[in-house]
């Protein structure tokens, strides 16, 4: 049983992918029933013990919904229908346990979220950081703040550092693959009944072209207070996640500060040749967390493996002449996926005291079949311990 989520997970992988346009079934709504999968299970374990199935149902759905979201084209799913999918299935799967909120387009350059305001604000549909958040009925002594936060990049042709179509830009409709996997695994934890108190932080953008793109040697601020000089357009999801780990720590009414702060992003080539396409890179500032989620990984199939962490060999890489930091390191090949989440880390409140876990699924978030829902089984699993 302990190793059961992990089939539930392989079980909703294997099924009819969930997204298809043919015959019209794109329009099928998010929180429609679909054709169901029976499977076999038999349990094999001592006389008089049972096993309970219920729990990696629920896991099986919501990686499943992970996988439709994260596949879904753009001109489908943009920013805006992403928001409403968060309000729909948020409110109605935390049936009175969670509220959702949104910071939308103008109103986040007004408030200071100048990182994904920067980035999304050429698109056809407007920046918007949805916040979703989950009270439990009931907490115990051992109940923690836990505030999520996913890159959700809709769409990521580069900007104006462009990626080349071929093999660089088909496919990046994936992008929003660390906010498909927080949304995802927060459903899934609000439905178990987790008793710890959750938020998630959907940070939802286009990064595309047009007169109002952001450019190379532009300066951002960032919520943080930071400034930030720009050196490539492309390494543009560290800069909604600066944003949203901010607001995460000390913006979310009656919960910031939380205990930790754990972010999932499509992040870097480099998690790639890191550590490959079958485990996550966890980058973390706590011995303890990154034990958790090592045993998370292991036990919900969404595994993971520790990266370099050390800070004060990663912030050189962003020093700037005119600004506090640059977005992209001035050595490529020097800890790339590492140096990545230090700049995630780096926009955290000065006076923050909590944890921090960093998750780079660049490699993970899909195979050859499509998006794999990568990361609704590991915070599922981390999030009801």
């Amino acid at each position: 049983e302990d190793d059961a989520s992990a089939y539930a997970a392989a079980i909703a992988r294997g099924s009819l992918s969930p997204f298809t346009a043919k015959g019209g079934s794109a329009e099928v709504d998010y929180t429609a029933k679909t054709t169901p999968v029976r499977v076999n299970v038999t349990y094999q374990g001592d006389v008089g013990t049972s096993f309970d199935a219920s729990k990696y149902v629920t896991i099986a759905k919501f990686v499943h919904i992970a996988m439709r979201i994260v596949e879904a084209p753009t001109n489908l799913l943009d920013t805006t229908t992403f928001a409403e999918i968060a309000h729909k299935l948020g409110t109605a799967v935390g049936n009175g346990t969670v509220t959702v909120s949104e910071i939308q387009g103008e109103d986040l350059r007004e408030h200071g979220y100048g990182g994904i305001y920067g980035v999304g604000k050429a698109a056809e549909f407007a920046p918007n950081l949805v916040t979703l958040h989950y009270v439990p009925k009931a907490k115990t002594a051992a109940s923690k703040k836990i505030g999520l936060v996913g890159k959700g990049l809709v769409y990521d042709c580069g900007g104006l550092s462009i990626k080349t179509p071929t093999p660089f830009m088909c496919g990046m409709k994936r992008d929003m693959g660390g906010a498909g996997g927080t949304f995802g695994g927060f459903l899934a934890a609000v439905a178990l009944g987790s008793h710890h108190e959750v938020t998630a932080t959907l940070c939802l953008a286009d990064n595309a072209i047009g007169p109002r793109s952001f450019r190379n040697d532009d300066i951002l601020r960032l919520r943080s207070g930071k400034t930030v000089e720009i050196n490539n357009t492309d390494a543009e999801g560290r800069l909604v996640l600066a944003d949203g780990v901010y607001h995460s720590a000390a913006l979310i009414p009656n919960f910031s500060p939380p205990d930790c702060v754990i972010n999932m992003a499509t992040l870097t080539g480099a998690q790639l040749i890191g550590v490959g396409r079958k485990h996550a890179g966890l980058y973390c500032s706590s011995d303890d967390w990154e034990k958790k989620s090592i045993a998370a990984g292991k036990a919900s199939g969404d595994t993971v493996f520790p990266i370099v962490y050390a800070p004060e060999y990663h912030e050189p890489e962003f020093a700037s002449k005119i600004a506090d930091m640059k977005n992209l390191m001035a050595a490529t090949n020097n800890a790339g996926i590492s140096c990545a989440g230090y700049f995630i880390e780096a926009n955290l409140p000065e006076d923050y005291k909590g944890e921090f876990a960093h998750f780079d699924i660049a490699g993970t978030s899909f195979d050859n079949d499509g998006a794999t829902g990568f990361g609704v089984a590991l915070l599922a699993n981390l999030l009801t311990q």
